[in-house]
């Protein structure tokens, strides 16, 4: 493998935007993550900035010491300079050079160490008696024409100073400083002085201060954030811990503790966490107990009023029987009594089938039989109440048979239950009963169109004793627990009921069963119905009739046909 493929296949496993995109999302998942980021970010811009102000203050303090000095070292070899032309003993022209030569040379030799050039020429040009000397001529032109100028106008001997940028070993823009001033030497009028100074050593202290500072501020933001992380995982994980129990505890494991491993408000959460458990628990077991009271009531009242009630019953048939005979007023009593006794005796059914279930004791006789028929059933057994209110019930079912393993009394049930609660809120309006089956699951849906519910409502129609609307009429002498019943018997055959409601537009009802409950429940997506979901409108998804992913569903069974092709056409049914 050559080194450029190898490049390339190390280029695709790490990619840094692959990697701030991980580091992204932890950041918003993790508390801890979040703030050992913004600690570290906080931390590194506070030490960026005090960085920033303190290399201005050094750099200011490092440049004003460094001119000073540039200054007293040029004040001294303008001194040392002007003994020499003082003591020297020349008287011509040769003899002015060569002072001037060796004066620049030993200014420089014995001159500061950042000192790199001198310069030495005549003030009066004119006379030519001595020739510009420079130690360095590579670095004549850093003296510039208003330094000249300034010095050669100067009748006092004053010096003069002027920043400059030199470049220094392939190093550019090096801070330095020229210094002029005019040495007296009577016989040619006087001579002009000049000296280079560099800054480059200071340059270097500041730019190693400049990165010692910024390897101070990373391993400090680092440092800082290894404390961070530190502290809060030792806060985050037993929280972390007493989260994780919660959980469990939530998911039904009641004898779920956390271990108390501080002494710290961490141990206080934690301790308090087992408190809670501990109270809760006994709570639950309170109210399992009462519960259990409570059914055990419920059923042993029901056991205990059958046998009056059959008397009752019994006694109110015979008066049923000769009612003919007696005033209107007696006749009347009579119908009255009746029907309160059947009333008390529906009720008595239904508390003892709740009773059973409760216990867990409700069974299910399960037969393979035609689902079209518990629901005719049913139709039929509610239809002299739909006519007395004037409630015409259509029953649109497929033209085969439905094959599905179920109980027959308790489907009866759960349509006859629907049903009557939908004659109830009819209105006088239509109530449609409509059948949809697949492989898997078959879904009968029950819809009026009368006064509906509001949306609040709706997740308590399955409540016992629940009413809507407690102060409608109640033709039917419902118990309040039809609903309640229709869906306890749902439940056993491990399917669902479901419902949705609109006021002034009716409620519907989908009867969600298996074909087979031995098999488990059906998915929501196997279903050959359900409502839209992300909304709450009476819509539906999917059609009725039989059919299985959008084609004809033919299973066969012993040469016999099993199901047959869709009654209606599918899709966005309303």
């Amino acid at each position: 493998m050559s080194g450029d493929e190898l490049r390339i296949r190390i280029g695709r496993r790490f990619s840094w935007r692959r990697l701030l995109k991980s580091g992204r999302a932890e950041v918003r998942r993790s508390l801890q993550a979040r703030t050992v980021a913004m600690v570290v970010a906080v931390t590194l811009a506070v030490a960026v900035i005090f960085s920033i102000v303190s290399m201005v203050s050094v750099r200011t303090t490092l440049l004003n010491q460094v001119s000073m000095q540039a200054r007293n070292d040029f004040s001294n070899m303008v001194q040392q300079a002007q003994t020499g032309l003082d003591s020297a003993d020349v008287s011509d022209s040769v003899q002015y050079q060569q002072l001037v030569n060796n004066l620049a040379s030993s200014l420089q030799n014995e001159g500061a160490s950042n000192l790199v050039s001198v310069y030495l020429s005549g003030k009066d040009d004119e006379s030519r008696l001595i020739v510009p000397v420079s130690t360095d001529p590579t670095y004549e032109d850093a003296v510039t024409d208003d330094i000249r100028t300034a010095v050669a106008s100067d009748t006092h001997s004053r010096v003069f100073y002027q920043p400059i940028a030199i470049d220094v070993e392939n190093r550019t823009d090096v801070p330095g400083a020229v210094l002029g001033t005019t040495l007296d030497f009577g016989a040619v009028g006087g001579i002009e002085f000049f000296a280079l100074f560099s800054y480059e050593s200071q340059e270097n202290s500041l730019t190693q201060i400049q990165l010692n500072l910024i390897s101070v501020c990373l391993a400090l933001s680092v440092l800082v954030g290894i404390v961070v992380w530190l502290t809060l995982h030792g806060i985050i994980r037993p929280v972390g811990v007493v989260a994780a129990t919660a959980e469990t505890f939530a998911a039904g494991d009641l004898d779920a503790r956390v271990p108390v491993t501080r002494k710290d408000e961490i141990g206080s959460l934690q301790d308090s966490f087992n408190t809670m458990a501990d109270a809760l628990n006994q709570k639950i077991d309170e109210l399992e107990e009462a519960g259990a009271m409570q059914r055990r009531f419920v059923s042993d009242v029901s056991h205990e009023l059958r046998t009056p009630v059959t008397t009752m019953r019994m006694a109110s048939d015979l008066l049923e029987s000769r009612k003919d005979e007696y005033d209107p007023i007696t006749r009347r009593t009579v119908e009255l009594l009746s029907g309160q006794i059947n009333r008390f005796q529906d009720m008595l059914a239904d508390l003892l089938e709740i009773s059973r279930y409760d216990a867990g004791y409700a069974a299910l006789d399960l037969v393979e039989t035609d689902l079209r028929d518990p629901i005719r059933d049913a139709v039929e057994q509610v239809s002299g109440l739909a006519q007395a209110k004037g409630v015409p019930i259509h029953a649109d079912l497929p033209n085969v048979g439905v094959l599905v393993y179920f109980d027959s009394r308790r489907i009866v049930r759960i349509v006859r239950n629907l049903l009557a609660n939908a004659i109830d809120f009819a209105e006088d309006k239509p109530i449609d009963v409509r059948l949809a089956a697949n492989r898997r699951a078959a879904v009968i849906s029950v819809r009026d169109y009368g006064v509906g519910m509001p949306h609040d409502q709706v997740p308590h129609v399955f409540d016992r004793f629940w009413r809507g609307d407690p102060s409608r009429a109640r033709t039917t002498g419902g118990t309040g627990l039809g609903l309640s019943i229709a869906m306890t018997d749902a439940k056993l055959h491990q399917g669902s009921i479901r419902v949705r409601s609109e006021l002034g537009e009716g409620t519907w009802f989908l009867v969600m069963l298996p074909r087979d409950p031995r098999l488990g429940a059906v998915p929501d997506n196997e279903l050959p119905v359900d409502f839209e979901r992300g909304t709450r409108r009476l819509a539906i998804t999917g059609g009725f009739g039989i059919a299985d992913n959008r084609s004809a569903d033919y299973i066969k069974r012993e040469g016999k046909p099993r199901a047959s092709e869709s009654a209606s056409t599918r899709g966005g049914a309303r």
